[in-house]
């Protein structure tokens, strides 16, 4: 293992998975495909369980693997998407057999922009268990936990077995890539050969076995794993180790953490993958150590942003660790999200985790904070639309475009205590349907995609013997997320001052103003874009609304009991959807165009924030994060000319530890000024590296859509 040919190799190993080349002996990706439907149709004696357990052996033992040379680590299966195909089936099955009249009303309240309800099998965590256990670890306490009960239900026959297979087959498919690659490299070999059957025993073998586990559990399985953990705490012994006993030195380490984070780059994961560094553990105590450092310093050198990176920020976070990774965010790679520890443990505690779990969290997927290796958190299934409810208010519950009833009839407006009413019974309606249809869908987890793989990781499956998606894992919770508030509260706040304070034009006319788009109302549009009362600003009623509304929809949502065993927790944000639901929802009081974009997150709709950075997070920080244990992260956009030098870097340090200090959760965000994205829109050959900070995932600002590119755009006007 030659750790020093990485630069020299780059290109290569970052064409990968593109170029893999197959070694003969195994079946095609095709004809794999073929025997896994015919074992989904033909099987009708087991489990969906012991389907797939059966399936996934099936494909380790017989699909093609590749070894790449250049490579320190392997994983390479031909094999990606099958068993995607195969739960997509079961799905369908469950939606047929099920979900008959519930699903015509789900789907156009999807596509008409009011509600989201799906499964969620994507947001899972890589279980510390894994590092201490080892696969051959998992099975024995499997076996131990089998063999003290004797007896044990059928359900649990069947789980028992079914981790088992899996167990067994991913030990079986390592010690094929330890005979593929006997020939290129002893050293990987060896590693190997280890982790085939024991735990890790250095840092080598630990970041191995988390390459393998991913590969598979996401490309195979078909189960997303949405974070790798918290990364330093995990290999933070083992790297303790190897520079005491001279196993491995720091130089070392740092090139093989240049092929670690590549391989994830390489292999260009959805929405990136992510991993989380510092904050406190379950003790209270910092985590940041010497390897916090290291990732960072060598992530930013590879100029990559994927994976990207999570950080915790306690009281106890060293200053100089939070500022390398403002200083890599200054510098262009804004790959990173800061999570506040003292607001995001609260929240987690407020949804009913104990206080070392909560200690103990990561986030996942975006941002979505989860108790680490004990909380199965499905914390994509559900969402709500601020913005539309007004629509459904002002158009009797009807979508505009369609005329399909999504919502209540709205009875008659005479006064802004009505309206406002009449809001909250709309918003309410919106958020039951939502949660009826997703808890409907759990209930059928275990006939669409149990997940032996997960289960056999997390102690309390093992210990009850039940899958995490049957309600196995110690706490088993859904999310519902709010979007789009401050289009939401700048919409209310026009109707208040146009309608009921200035009286420049009654509710009724206003509401067939907006089913014209403005059409004819230019005047009455750009007063509304002017009026003083925008959420962003400082301003006290729109800071009220937003309090308002944030602690009405949270009470809707947390801890209402869901179809697992577990509870809903509420989340604060939007992504990328701002632009997807802004397309169908109408013209909104508060002077936006019917299609145009919705409001992302906690910003401000864009440039309405006038005031600068500092109004917009004091507006933030008036809602109470305690109420969103499913996140809420503020975006900023800051100039390259505010930041620069060391006075600069103070400046942004003192900005996120202000927000915190105010009770702010999650934020991250963008430096960059609008010259450079415009340069970039009209010369994308000459910015193809320029990366921005989309919602929870990075991405080349060149391909992005225009609309997206003109957002950003626009942002960063607003930043001078």
């Amino acid at each position: 293992m030659n750790l020093f040919d990485f630069d020299a190799n780059r290109t290569i190993l970052n064409k990968q998975y593109n170029e893999a080349e197959w070694i003969d002996g195994g079946l095609t990706k095709d004809e794999l495909q073929n025997k896994v439907l015919e074992m989904t149709y033909e099987v009708k004696d087991i489990s969906i369980a012991m389907i797939k357990a059966k399936t996934f052996k099936y494909i380790l033992e017989n699909a093609q693997i590749a070894i790449d040379n250049k490579d320190i680590f392997h994983d390479k299966i031909n094999a990606e998407g099958i068993m995607n195909k195969q739960r997509y089936i079961w799905l369908r099955e469950v939606y047929d057999s099920y979900f008959s009249d519930d699903l015509v009303y789900k789907n156009h309240a999807y596509d008409l922009g009011a509600i989201t309800a799906e499964a969620d099998f994507g947001h899972t965590s890589l279980s510390r268990d894994l590092i201490d256990y080892g696969y051959g670890g998992l099975l024995d306490r499997l076996h131990k936990h089998m063999s003290s009960n004797q007896n044990l239900a059928e359900e649990q026959k069947e789980f028992y077995e079914s981790c088992e297979i899996v167990l067994n087959a991913i030990m079986g498919f390592i010690l094929r890539l330890a005979e593929a690659v006997k020939q290129y490299d002893l050293d990987s070999y060896e590693c190997l050969k280890q982790i085939s059957r024991g735990k890790p025993t250095n840092i080598y073998e630990a970041m191995q076995l988390m390459i393998i586990h991913y590969r598979l559990h996401e490309y195979v399985f078909g189960t997303r794993l949405r974070t790798l953990g918290r990364l330093d705490k995990l290999l933070f012994p083992y790297y303790e180790n190897d520079i005491k006993t001279g196993k491995y030195t720091k130089v070392e380490i740092k090139q093989m953490l240049k092929y670690f984070l590549n391989k994830f780059w390489a292999a260009k994961v959805p929405f990136d993958m992510p991993f989380l560094l510092g904050g406190m553990d379950e003790n209270g105590n910092e985590v940041t150590n010497e390897l916090s450092y290291m990732i960072v310093e060598t992530y930013n050198e590879l100029n990559i942003y994927s994976p990207k990176i999570h950080i915790r920020v306690s009281e106890k976070t060293p200053p100089r660790f939070i500022k390398l990774v403002l200083n890599c965010i200054r510098g262009g790679n804004s790959s990173f999200v800061f999570s506040n520890d003292n607001v995001t443990i609260k929240a987690l505690q407020k949804a009913g985790i104990g206080d070392s779990e909560a200690k103990d969290y990561v986030l996942i997927g975006c941002y979505e904070p989860a108790a680490w290796g004990v909380e199965l958190g499905c914390t994509g299934c559900a969402s709500i639309n601020l913005a539309k409810a007004i629509e459904l208010v002002m158009t009797g519950g009807k979508d505009l475009n369609t005329g399909v009833q999504l919502g209540l009839p709205s009875g008659e407006i005479r006064s802004f205590d009505d309206f406002e009413n009449a809001l909250k019974l709309q918003i309410k309606y919106l958020i039951d349907k939502a949660i009826a249809f997703t808890n409907k869908l759990e209930s059928h987890y275990m006939e669409i995609s149990p997940d032996p793989i997960i289960s056999s990781t997390i102690y309390d499956c093992v210990k009850k013997g039940k899958d995490a998606y049957a309600g196995g894992a110690k706490y088993n919770n859904t999310s519902l997320q709010v979007m789009c508030v401050a289009s939401f509260v700048d919409a209310v706040l026009a109707v208040k001052e146009l309608v009921f304070n200035q009286k420049l034009v009654s509710y009724d006319e206003l509401c067939e103003i907006l089913k014209k788009n403005w059409e004819g109302n230019e005047k009455l549009r750009l007063t509304a874009k002017k009026l003083m009362q925008k959420y962003g600003n400082g301003n006290k009623e729109a800071d009220m609304l937003t309090k308002q509304i944030t602690e009405y929809t949270a009470g809707l949502i947390n801890n209402k009991a869901n179809g697992r065993g577990g509870v809903y927790k509420a989340g604060l944000f939007t992504i990328d959807e701002c632009f997807r639901l802004g397309k169908v929802t109408m013209a909104t009081p508060d002077g936006r165009f019917a299609g145009e974009p919705l409001s992302k997150n906690l910003c401000a709709v864009t440039g309405m924030d006038k005031c600068g950075i500092t109004a917009l997070m004091k507006s933030a920080a008036e809602i109470d994060f305690t109420d969103f244990s499913n996140g809420a992260v503020l975006d900023f956009v800051l100039h390259p000319s505010a930041v620069k030098g060391d006075d600069g870097l103070n400046a942004m340090y003192g900005l996120l530890k202000s927000y915190f200090a105010a009770g702010g959760a999650l934020l991250h965000g963008n430096v960059f000024n609008s010259e450079d994205l415009k340069k970039a829109q009209e010369r994308p050959e000459a910015y193809s590296t320029l990366q921005v900070r989309v919602c929870g995932w990075n991405a080349y600002f060149v391909t992005l859509s225009k609309e997206e590119q003109d957002a950003f755009i626009a942002q960063a006007e607003n930043a001078l």
